[in-house]
C-alpha cells in the first residue's frame, strides 16, 4: 500500500513538474526570452510531450527563424491531435514562405474546409505575410480571413488569378482589414485592373491611415497621391519620397514636389538624385538660384550626374545669363550629343545673344534628332540664313 502511494505521489509530481515546465516556457516565450523558453520546453519534450508542448516548441523555433524545425514540431502536433487546425495553418504558412506552394494550398484548404466545426483553441503565434504586424498572438477563429488571404497569395504565385481573387474576396466575409484590400490590390495590378487596385488601396487607407504598404503601393500606381505629413518622417517610407516627389512634379505640384525631395534629403543628405529632383522643382517655382545650388551639390556628391550641367545652364538661362548658360550646355553636349533639348536650349541662348547663325546651327542639330519645335524655329528664323 505504501509502495502504491509512493508511486502515485511520484507520478503526480511528474505531471506537476511537466506542467510547470510548459508554463515557464510559455511565460518566457511571451517575454521574448527565447533561450529560456527553449530550455524549459525541451525538458518536457524529453519526457511525455503532448500536442501543446510540440506547438509551443514550434512557436519558439519560428521566433528563432528555425522554420524547418518548427515544421517538424507542427507535424508532431498533428500526429497527436489530428483536429488541431492551428498547426495545419502554421504549417501551411511555412510551406508558403519556402515556395512549397502546392502543399501550402493543401494545408490552407484543410483549415478552411474544417474550421466551421472546430473549437477556438488557445492563443497561438501568427505571422503577417507582408510584415505590417510582424509576429503576433491570435486565435484560429480570428485568422480565417488571413487563411483565405494566404491561400489567395499561394494561388497568385501559381498564376491561378481567378482562384486567388475568389479567396481574397471571401476573406471579407470574416474581416475587412486594410491588409485584405492591399493584398487584393496587388492581384488587380497583375490582372491589369489598376483602377480597381487604386480603389482597394484607398479603402485600405480609409481603414488604416498609417498603413505603410497601402501608401507605398498607391504612390506607385497613382501619380496624384499625396502623402500625409506623418509618413514623411517614417524611415521605412524614405525610399519612396523621390517617387512621390516625381509624381507631384508631373502633376504640376512643384512646391509639393520640392517638399517631398527636401524630406528625402533630410533622411539621406548624400542622396544626389533628391538634389537633382528638388532643383528641377525649384526651377519651376522660379527659385533659380536655389535650384542651381542643388544641381551643384548633386555634382559634388556624384560626378557622373551629367544632367546637372544642362540643368545649371537652364537656371542661368532663366536669369538671362545666356553666355554662362551656353558654357554649361556645351559642357553637357561634349559628354552627350544626343539630347535634342539641350541643343535647342543652347540655340535659344545664342538667339537671345543676337547670334542667329550659331543659333541655326544648333537648331539644325536638334531637328536632326527629331525635335519638331526646332523645325518650327528654323522655319521662322533660319530660312534666310
Amino acid at each position: 500500500m505504501k509502495a502504491l502511494i509512493s508511486f502515485l505521489l511520484i507520478c503526480g509530481a511528474f505531471e506537476v513538474f511537466s506542467q510547470d515546465y510548459h508554463d515557464q516556457a510559455r511565460a518566457k516565450f511571451n517575454e521574448n526570452d527565447l533561450d529560456s523558453a527553449r530550455f524549459f520546453i525541451d525538458k518536457n519534450l524529453t519526457r511525455k510531450p503532448d500536442a501543446d508542448d510540440y506547438f509551443l516548441s514550434a512557436m519558439i523555433h519560428e521566433a528563432q527563424n528555425k522554420s524547418l524545425r518548427a515544421l517538424a514540431d507542427y507535424e508532431a502536433v498533428i500526429q497527436k491531435d489530428p483536429s488541431n487546425l492551428e498547426a495545419y495553418f502554421q504549417k501551411g504558412v511555412i510551406y508558403y514562405n519556402s515556395a512549397s506552394t502546392d502543399q501550402a494550398i493543401k494545408d490552407f484548404t484543410y483549415v478552411i474546409e474544417n474550421q466551421s466545426g472546430s473549437e477556438t483553441r488557445a492563443i497561438y503565434y501568427g505571422n503577417d505575410p507582408f510584415g505590417s504586424k510582424g509576429t503576433f498572438l491570435t486565435t484560429l477563429q480570428s485568422m480565417i480571413s488571413r487563411v483565405h488571404q494566404y491561400r489567395g497569395m499561394a494561388y497568385q504565385k501559381m498564376g491561378n488569378w481567378n482562384a486567388a481573387l475568389s479567396d481574397f474576396s471571401q476573406a471579407f466575409a470574416y474581416d475587412s482589414l486594410a491588409d485584405c484590400f492591399v493584398n487584393r490590390s496587388q492581384l488587380y495590378v497583375k490582372m491589369g485592373r489598376e483602377a480597381d487596385a487604386i480603389k482597394d488601396l484607398k479603402e485600405a487607407i480609409r481603414l488604416d491611415s498609417s498603413n505603410y504598404h497601402a501608401w507605398y503601393n498607391l504612390a506607385i500606381l497613382d501619380e496624384e497621391a499625396q502623402l500625409p505629413m506623418s509618413l514623411l518622417t517614417n524611415q521605412e517610407f524614405t525610399p519612396m519620397l523621390n517617387l512621390v516627389g516625381a509624381n507631384a512634379y508631373e502633376s504640376g505640384e512643384f512646391d509639393l514636389a520640392a517638399m517631398y525631395h527636401t524630406k528625402a534629403i533630410e533622411a539621406n543628405p548624400e542622396d544626389d538624385l533628391a538634389y537633382i529632383n528638388r532643383g528641377k522643382a525649384l526651377l519651376r517655382t522660379g527659385a533659380y538660384g536655389q535650384a542651381r545650388q542643388d544641381f551643384i551639390k548633386a555634382l559634388q556628391l556624384n560626378s557622373t550626374r551629367m544632367e546637372a550641367f544642362y540643368l545649371i545652364g537652364n537656371s542661368l538661362f532663366h536669369e538671362k545669363k545666356y553666355k554662362e548658360a551656353i558654357g554649361f550646355y556645351e559642357q553637357y553636349l561634349s559628354l552627350d550629343a544626343g539630347y535634342e533639348n539641350v541643343w535647342f536650349n543652347a540655340a535659344m541662348a545664342y538667339l537671345n545673344m543676337k547670334e542667329p547663325e550659331k543659333s541655326c546651327q544648333y537648331l539644325q542639330k536638334a531637328s536632326r534628332l527629331g525635335m519638331k519645335q526646332a523645325d518650327d524655329m528654323i522655319g521662322e528664323h533660319c530660312d534666310s540664313q
